[in-house]
């Protein structure tokens, strides 16, 4: 069960990973449709996928007012994602590879739902 500061903690997110996305949209413009979307959800009683819902909606309308600058995460940055290694100096284990890039938001869930622009 989601808090309501772990929701608002991961709705910070989404603008975070939005404002990385969009970098030609200012921050308050970016801010004020997560809250548009993240305010639609009010007085529903299940939250739990409530930021996920919210991103998807808010990059819909923020791609629709930014054609042509689209910014996908950065090959290298991906790459080099993957190369972590535990502080023992031991493989990271592919399971939590993939779980680190769902919380980085570079693979954002599986089977790409939703993550990444089609």
């Amino acid at each position: 069960m989601t808090t309501e500061a772990d929701e608002q903690q991961a709705v910070e997110h989404v603008v975070s990973r939005l404002l990385e996305r969009f970098p030609s949209l200012s921050e308050d413009h970016v801010h004020a449709i997560v809250d548009e979307e993240h305010h639609r959800f009010d007085g529903r009683p299940v939250r739990d996928f409530v930021p996920v819902l919210v991103e998807r909606e808010a990059r819909k309308r923020l791609k629709a007012e930014a054609k042509g600058v689209d910014v996908e995460p950065d090959a290298a940055a991906l790459a080099a994602a993957d190369e972590v290694r535990r502080p023992d100096g031991a493989e990271v284990d592919p399971m939590e590879r993939a779980r680190r890039r769902e919380v980085d938001g570079s693979d954002f869930l599986f089977g790409d739902l939703g993550g990444r622009a089609s």
